[in-house]
């Protein structure tokens, strides 16, 4: 499987994010979205697909629905109806619904991004990189993350000692409810302090903290990694010259705007980077010969 350097994965991930969060045009927010999930496709990973399309599904269509009603703006009216307490009088417009959708797209295509980068992120690698510059925030985090899952846990292990015990939490009442868990507080309470100065004496036993942290193994960067790097400067220096030039800048109200050609080739230049890209993580990732080869 390939390998590729965390900072290297990193860029291109904010490089996109980046992008979809500043630019509004739908050919460019649409053409995004094709192309993560024709490649999330190709990488094999359909069940994270259709994951991630149910979680961001509904909040999109929420938006699609929500968007029309509440924004008045817009000059192409095809409803006008009746005054809500609190909306007021119903206005919905083409621009409106062309708006929402293009924020519920948006919203698919971050979702998409943060599965890409789910899918070639390598934990271990991630959490190498990281503590390398920031060991202390990053033993926190994987900490909490860890005594989070272990909490959940050690609930159900003392709910099961006490209903054997003959605790009943199936009380239709909120107060008998209360006093049911209430116990179950108090030994995961007592259980976390423990758990916590058993952690800060292996911490301080290892001599944690007192001089520089050892890396028992290193992170390299590869041949893929610089290829991707250069792309990723290529875009930068591609969404700098749109930005400072005003390339692609799309509107919607008080009318959609229009489909310029220039602004659709230059957005066809800007993602051919992120588009190569992904053609070279699809290709490479099932290579496992590919650390040989480049």
């Amino acid at each position: 499987m390939i390998q590729i350097h965390p900072f290297t994965l990193i860029v291109f991930s904010l490089n996109i994010l980046i992008s979809i969060l500043f630019y509004n045009h739908p050919f460019y927010i649409f053409f995004i979205l094709i192309i993560l999930i024709v490649n999330i496709l190709i990488m094999k990973e359909r069940k994270r697909l259709l994951d991630t399309l149910k979680i961001t599904g509904y909040t999109a269509f929420f938006i699609i629905i929500v968007n029309p009603l509440v924004s008045k703006g817009g000059s192409l009216i095809i409803y006008k109806g009746i005054d809500l307490p609190v909306i007021g009088e119903i206005v919905i417009t083409v621009e409106a619904i062309a708006f929402g959708a293009v924020m519920a797209i948006k919203l698919i295509s971050i979702g998409m991004v943060f599965v890409l980068y789910s899918i070639i992120n390598n934990p271990d690698d991630s959490f190498s990189f990281f503590s390398k510059y920031a060991h202390r925030l990053t033993l926190t985090l994987s900490m909490t993350t860890n005594i989070i899952h272990r909490l959940k846990l050690e609930v159900l292990r003392v709910k099961e000692v006490m209903i054997l015990r003959g605790a009943n939490f199936k009380g239709k009442k909120f107060i008998k409810k209360i006093k049911s868990y209430y116990p179950i507080l108090k030994v995961i309470l007592i259980s976390s302090l423990e758990g916590s100065l058993n952690r800060a004496e292996a911490l301080y036993s290892k001599g944690y903290g007192k001089r520089k942290r050892t890396m028992y193994s290193e992170l390299r960067i590869t041949g893929i990694d610089f290829i991707i790097n250069t792309l990723n400067i290529i875009f930068i220096g591609i969404f700098i010259y749109g930005v400072s030039s005003q390339k692609a800048i799309y509107n919607f109200y008080p009318r959609l705007g229009k489909l310029n050609i220039e602004d659709i080739l230059y957005l066809i230049i800007l993602t051919a980077p992120i588009l190569l890209i992904l053609i070279i993580m699809g290709r490479y990732r099932n290579w496992k010969s590919s650390k040989y080869r480049i």
